[in-house]
């Protein structure tokens, strides 16, 4: 799929603000995993594919099998949300809109099993939120990656920010759009650690208030362009 120019936007609404809340959101989604679900990311698939193998070499089946279903459930995710958002049979139409709510549901069910858990879920219950919000960070990025091309990254941002120092130091161009996009990201995994660690019950609200609030940004009217002033 080809990325659209910087002159066009992506998503409908108010894109900017989409893409950093759900930025914000990867953030913090990956920061209550870590922190609440024994130490398994859910969305930095090279991160957990690297812990898979810590954990097999060092037989560790437990702590192997968590990172195993976080990385399928980020799979499985993605499948989905490629699906919702390119809008194919009788999801015609969904665009990134239909993604993010798919997304926003699994989060909130995340959000009540936390809270049904008593914000201590053990065994086959936190294996269970832990696929859980997987799946919802694979189904923000397939979503992205169908409708915004491989440009546009919310989650996975070693790539953005390789290109971002690569062309300040080659070229001195300072990408200041990237930057904010990789500061977000950091933001929201320190807002979710403050959380967890201040108000356990409320951790998972974090990302999926975030999620929430970036698919009404779609639907807020987008700012409009000032007409091009002819020479």
């Amino acid at each position: 799929m080809t990325a659209p120019s910087p002159d066009q936007s992506p998503w409908p609404g108010r894109s900017g603000v989409t893409r950093h809340l759900l930025t914000l959101a990867a953030g913090a989604a990956n920061a209550f995993g870590f922190l609440a679900l024994d130490g398994v990311f859910t969305s930095v698939v090279t991160a957990n594919s690297a812990l898979l193998g810590l954990h097999l070499g060092d037989a560790h089946l437990a702590a192997a099998r968590l990172v195993a279903v976080a990385l399928l459930g980020y799979v499985v995710g993605a499948a989905a949300g490629g699906v919702v958002a390119a809008g194919r049979g009788r999801l015609r139409g969904a665009g990134i809109r239909g993604g993010l709510l798919l997304e926003a549901l699994l989060l909130w069910l995340v959000v009540g099993g936390w809270l049904g858990w008593h914000t201590a879920p053990h065994g086959a219950a936190r294996t269970l939120l832990l696929f859980l919000t997987a799946l919802a960070m694979g189904c923000q990025n397939g979503s992205v990656r169908v409708t915004a091309g491989s440009e546009i990254t919310t989650a996975y941002l070693t790539g953005l920010l390789t290109s971002t120092v690569t062309a300040f130091a080659t070229r001195g161009r300072l990408r200041t759009r990237s930057v904010g996009i990789v500061a977000a990201l950091i933001a929201g995994a320190a807002v979710e650690g403050a959380v967890h660690r201040w108000l356990r019950p409320g951790a998972p609200l974090v990302p999926a208030l975030l999620v929430t609030a970036a698919l009404a940004a779609t639907w807020l009217r987008a700012p409009t362009r000032p007409a091009a002033v002819p020479p």
